[in-house]
């Protein structure tokens, strides 16, 4: 089981106590994630369980298709026990579970290699940061993809890893049971540059004659021509049927695939969980701050080849550790998003930071990480940042193609 506890609770609660509803009551929805997943794996441990593998010696489309398989599965428990594996790595633990479980929600993001239609990269998801909505791709309703994409959101949340960001207001109003009257529909939701391009216009101040043709757009809604009464609402219109009526199924297919996962409880009657489940695409990043509120930092060398060791070396130790340890906060404070969740990433298995991220000072060539002790360890030889930046980018740049040791 890979989750982390959020801070002010104990490690030593009993987890029955969360069995009786306390996830409901308690104060924060961090809290309640953590309970309702924590007594939900736990009342399921004992459950044949789940074996995820990956070659990572294949490339991106086998590695695409393993993951799609893993979770078209139909009848699966996703509450058993989950053991991950990567085939050509020799890490293990709970490090290579957070790992994988971030490739999926990554994968997720960016697009599968799967050669479905022709096509290199199929999206489940299209449009804007923030305005994510189904794609309305038949194949990939055909083929369950938007059920597959709701086990793997709901699995990773279950576990404590990764949200899936960006999502549309209107599409999670939708997928909670709101109605289509209060559905938050904003133009930047449709995705469709063409039909964006019509609506524009149907709510501006173009010239009737010039807009008599977009309602041949959308012959199966049987639009009438646009006139001076009626094209702010067929603007409306227009936009709900390219945002949620065209992707209805696909949004049940999704809900679906979450309810499967025995989240379902948890979301509809803890709303307030919902925006962890989905966050905006901009509080899903990780700022320089919360990395290193996260981090404990070494007061000491870690030597790991007693030859390297000279016991008058305790003054340059010292000096070791604060430079290096400096060279560390200089590249958070001013490494981008994408480098701050490539470095969590490479540093602890996933972009989602722990509460204690540890940092040893050793000796060796390169950085590498423990993932499963949450543990990045920095060689102490650097005498310059610049060396020491380009061989840590080089390192984080391999979170995303392997297990992220280096």
């Amino acid at each position: 089981m890979i989750s982390s506890m959020p801070k002010g609770m104990k490690e030593t609660e009993d987890i029955s106590t969360s069995s009786s509803g306390k996830w409901k009551t308690v104060s924060t929805p961090k809290e309640a994630r953590w309970l309702f997943s924590k007594c939900l794996l736990h009342s399921n441990r004992d459950s044949n369980t789940l074996f995820l593998s990956i070659d990572i010696r294949r490339d991106r489309e086998e590695q695409d298709r393993a993951l799609v398989a893993f979770y078209k599965k139909e009848n699966v428990w996703w509450t058993a026990p989950l053991h991950c594996t990567l085939r050509g790595d020799v890490a293990t633990g709970s490090g290579v579970d957070r790992h994988v479980m971030s490739t999926v929600i990554f994968r997720l993001m960016s697009g599968f290699y799967l050669n479905s239609g022709n096509i290199a990269v199929s999206k489940i998801f299209e449009g804007e940061p923030d305005h994510l909505i189904p794609s309305v791709s038949d194949e990939l309703l055909d083929n369950n993809m938007f059920a597959v994409a709701g086990r793997m959101i709901g699995h990773s949340f279950l576990h404590c890893g990764p949200s899936f960001p960006g999502l549309s207001p209107a599409i999670i109003h939708i997928l909670f049971g709101g109605s289509l009257g209060t559905a938050p529909l904003t133009i930047q939701d449709c995705p469709d540059l063409d039909i964006r391009d019509a609506i524009i216009k149907l709510k501006g101040d173009e010239d009737l004659e010039e807009l008599d043709p977009i309602h041949q757009l959308f012959p199966p809604l049987d639009l009438p021509a646009p006139n001076a009464t009626n094209r702010k609402w067929l603007s409306e219109k227009i936009l709900l049927h390219a945002v949620i009526e065209r992707t209805r199924r696909q949004i049940n297919q999704f809900r679906q695939g979450l309810e499967e996962t025995g989240l379902w409880p948890l979301l509809i009657h803890r709303k307030d969980v919902i925006p962890i489940l989905f966050p905006r695409d901009s509080e899903a990043e990780v700022t320089p701050q919360i990395v290193l509120d996260c981090i404990l930092w070494p007061s000491s060398i870690t030597v790991f080849f007693e030859s390297y060791k000279d016991k008058d070396e305790d003054e340059s130790e010292v000096m070791d550790v604060q430079r290096i340890s400096g060279y560390l906060k200089t590249f958070i404070e001013n490494a981008s998003p994408a480098e701050l969740k490539s470095l969590i990433k490479f540093w602890i298995g996933w972009e989602v930071p722990a509460t204690k991220m540890k940092v040893e000072i050793v000796e060796a060539t390169f950085p590498t990480a423990a993932t499963c002790f949450e543990k990045l360890r920095l060689p102490r030889h650097y005498t310059a940042y610049k060396a020491f930046h380009l061989d840590l980018c080089a390192c984080i740049s391999t979170s995303y193609s392997g297990f992220g040791r280096a």
